[in-house]
């Protein structure tokens, strides 16, 4: 077996596209081969900024016999009186290269028709992969295409060359102006010139020669390596380096990776830490690095005046200039947050609320000052539904007061990713309760898909309010996501909403269907559709992510489903008494009398008729079995308490199982008579009733033998 090499050569990608190409481009390259009937063992991917490479190991020499019947025109119409083939037969036969003598007869539908059996003898796969790999390239590239030269294809960034070798033999490729080689290139500075490619075996080392290590997965690992160790020898760690995306992305800025240590001044350790951290990630892809003890003013961990870059150059000679350049930069990025963040101070958090009233939230909403007082207004409807203490409705209430303020500070319009934190760096230094300081920061969370919820009680309840509003206003608006876009980002404010409602707030009552009728009527005169509409369609689309949710969680589709479309139960009203319901059901399953209690609640659920009424006449109940289920329906119902768990209810409920089973055995429901058909239907809601105040047990068919 051979392996098939592949690298396409360009010029720097952006870091945040290499992964996602290197996906493209093997998922494309295995659709290709398996289509054309070549098969192989792997596809192994490697990447750098100026190239993504594609290396097929074991793949065959030849391309398999494909083998196929071809169904044609019917028997009927392909002759004709005299048995001779028709223009249709004939042309039939032609197009597959072949005699009409030589097509065969099968039935089809009680059709006969005809068939050709076509037989086609495989190609050596260095014929074939030329003609694939010159229609794949193309389609690797993402957004914001470019053209460049005189060629007419368009990819991210120019192309620069090709390698395609079967083993250490070229496949011919050309385009966009090149003819692919064996020839790569080394290292921008460190190697400039071209790298010949012995083989597709010897393609990491070759390039390795060259100072380009190939491997992301080996970089990765590189850099980890020497980020910790630089750390270590300021004795300090390097902060949050598995929890955000900078290690992935330096990884794809470089080809040769270096971590060179900077220094800066003592003196902006007085800034917040992630102040700090912020111009140095965001900003400038440094590691910031963390005292191994302490916390700064604003509770965050301590950071020494060190940061760790990654260079794409470990010439020693280099390492001086490195250095100081990065200095430089940073010295002069953190002496603006300083100048920001002490002019800020000179203005009180709270007297910046004028300024959210020219500042636009989303056109046709009105303002961030429009938007404070609804979330204000909603915290109240909250603090009234849920049992809160007093500390923590007064503090959720100033909170939301504040947590939009810091918008319009120097620092936030300078640095946007600091929201929230700089609100709550501001409301310390005037004197706010920790709650509150708290919960201005957090509110926002999570962030990112890096980013854990609120850890906060009232930064729960502020980040719920401000993510429903969010949604609710787009929705009313009626710009609601479309297919794969979600330009306001509605489905990660749903899934952030979700999360904090089932891991957060998991012993907090919510009535988030109140909450979203209260924002609708604020925003009725926006809404473009009817106001009922736009209700269902919020609670549909946060239900998704709801079920997502739980089915991540590992419950039973069937579980999740019975329990969401209870008749009895709005999930939506407190999600806290969902979950319970859930675990009821799985506990019930798991007792020996469970599974037949959920049999007999799913005859009940499919027969009866929900909308009957509750009123039994005894003096219509004639058959002993209905009798008998009646009198043990009065003594379950005197035993159910209001305050009973869903655990006890199911409990109370197991010793209706044989009653209603010889109901179903000894009567007949929809009796002629129509008087005893409605009675022994109310019977039956009677019984679903009480199931129904846990799910829908109908959709639990497939979870009992």
């Amino acid at each position: 077996m051979s392996d098939y090499l592949l690298e396409v050569g360009v010029e720097e990608l952006p870091a945040g596209f290499v992964d996602e190409a290197c996906g493209r481009l093997r998922d494309l390259l295995s659709m290709a081969l398996e289509q054309n009937l070549i098969t192989y063992r792997r596809i192994d991917t490697l990447s750098t900024p100026r190239r993504l490479t594609a290396i097929v190991r074991d793949i065959a020499p030849m391309q398999a016999t494909a083998h196929k019947r071809i169904k044609g025109p019917a028997v009927k119409s392909a002759f004709d009186a005299d048995g001779k083939p028709t223009k249709q037969a004939q042309g039939f036969a032609e197009k597959h290269k072949l005699q009409p003598a030589d097509l065969k007869r099968e039935e089809v539908g009680g059709i006969e028709y005809l068939m050709a059996e076509i037989t086609n003898e495989g190609l050596p796969t260095a014929e074939i992969l030329p003609g694939l790999i010159e229609k794949i390239i193309p389609q690797i590239s993402g957004e914001r295409l470019m053209r460049w030269g005189t060629s007419d294809i368009k990819f991210s960034r120019p192309l620069r060359w090709l390698v395609s070798l079967m083993d250490d033999k070229v496949v011919p490729i050309k385009i966009a102006n090149l003819t692919a080689s064996n020839q790569s290139l080394g290292h921008r500075i460190l190697h400039p010139s071209p790298v010949t490619i012995g083989s597709a075996a010897s393609y990491v080392d070759d390039l390795k020669k060259a100072h380009v290590m190939v491997s992301a997965d080996e970089r990765r690992s590189l850099i980890r390596e020497q980020v910790n160790a630089s750390a270590a020898q300021l004795k300090g760690r390097p902060r949050k380096i598995e929890e955000s995306s900078l290690l992935d992305e330096v990884v794809n800025l470089t080809e040769w990776p270096k971590a060179v240590v900077g220094q800066f001044e003592d003196e902006y350790l007085s800034l917040p830490s992630t102040l700090i951290e912020t111009i140095m990630v965001h900003h400038q892809r440094y590691f910031s690095v963390e005292a191994h003890s302490g916390v700064d003013e604003f509770g965050d961990k301590q950071l020494l005046p060190y940061f760790i870059t990654i260079s794409n150059n470990d010439r020693d000679e280099a390492m001086a200039n490195i250095k100081q350049g990065n200095e430089r930069v940073l010295r002069a990025r953190l002496a603006d947050g300083k100048f920001f963040f002490f002019d800020d101070l000179k203005c009180k958090l709270e007297d910046r609320k004028e300024g959210l009233s020219a500042l636009t939230y989303q056109e046709g909403l009105g303002s961030y000052a429009d938007k404070v007082d609804r979330v204000v207004a909603l915290a109240k409807v909250l603090a009234d539904t849920v049992e809160l203490d007093a500390k923590t409705k007064v503090c959720l209430e100033r909170a939301v007061q504040l947590m939009k303020l810091d918008l319009v500070s120097n620092l936030v319009r300078e640095l946007p990713e600091l929201q929230g934190y700089v609100g709550s760096w501001y409301a310390k230094k005037a004197g706010e309760p920790k709650e509150v300081t708290d919960a201005i920061a957090s509110h926002y969370s999570p962030r990112s898909a890096h980013d854990a919820i609120p850890s906060d009680k009232v930064g729960a309840l502020a980040a719920v309010l401000d993510k429903l509003d969010h949604i609710v206003g787009l929705f009313a608006l009626g710009k609601k996501p479309t297919g794969s876009s979600d330009v306001f980002g509605l489905r990660r404010s749903a899934q952030g909403l979700v999360d904090i409602l089932i891991d957060g707030l998991s012993d907090t009552r919510v009535d988030l269907d109140l909450l979203i009728q209260n924002l609708l009527q604020a925003y009725e005169p926006m809404i473009k559709s009817n106001k009922d509409d736009c209700h269902k369609e919020i609670k549909e689309f946060v239900g998704q992510r709801l079920r997502g949710k739980l089915l991540d969680r590992g419950h039973a589709r069937e579980i999740v489903e019975a329990t969401l479309t209870s008749n009895s139960n709005d999930a939506f009203k407190d999600l806290t008494d969902l979950i319970k319901r859930i675990e009821a059901i799985k506990n019930l399953m798991t007792q020996s009398q469970g599974q037949n209690l959920i049999k007999a609640a799913i005859r009940v659920g499919n027969i009866v008729d929900r909308q009957s009424g509750l009123d039994v006449e005894t003096a219509l109940l004639t058959v002993p079995a209905e009798k008998q289920l009646w009198e043990a329906i009065v003594k379950v119902k005197g035993q159910i308490t209001k305050d009973q768990s869903h655990d006890a209810l199911l409990s109370s409920l197991l010793v209706l199982t044989e009653p209603i089973e010889k109901f179903f055995e000894d009567t007949m429901v929809n009796d002629p008579d129509a008087a005893k058909k409605a009675n022994r239907h109310k019977l039956l809601k009677n019984i679903d009733d009480q199931f129904s105040k846990v799910a829908d047990f109908t959709k639990l068919q497939a979870l009992v033998n």
